[in-house]
């Protein structure tokens, strides 16, 4: 979904590489959470929802990866 967000690969840097990869895999986990409930709340709830945590989650992943790409 995002795969060209920074352009063509040349000139993606390995850590815009690695800051997509979390970003994508943040989106999935959020877009499963979602996907799933079923609170009655509509789509912007759950959009706005998704925006409230989108940064941090990936800030998670990419922690927690580079934590073990340091192993």
């Amino acid at each position: 979904m995002l795969e060209n967000y920074f352009g063509s690969a040349p000139n993606t840097t390995e850590e815009q590489k690695r800051r997509l990869l979390a970003v994508q895999a943040a989106l999935e986990l959020l877009k499963a959470t979602l996907s799933d409930t079923n609170d009655g709340n509509g789509v912007e709830y759950q959009l706005k929802t998704a925006e409230k945590y989108v940064s941090s989650l990936a800030d998670a992943i990419q922690t927690a990866v580079e934590k073990e790409r340091k192993k």
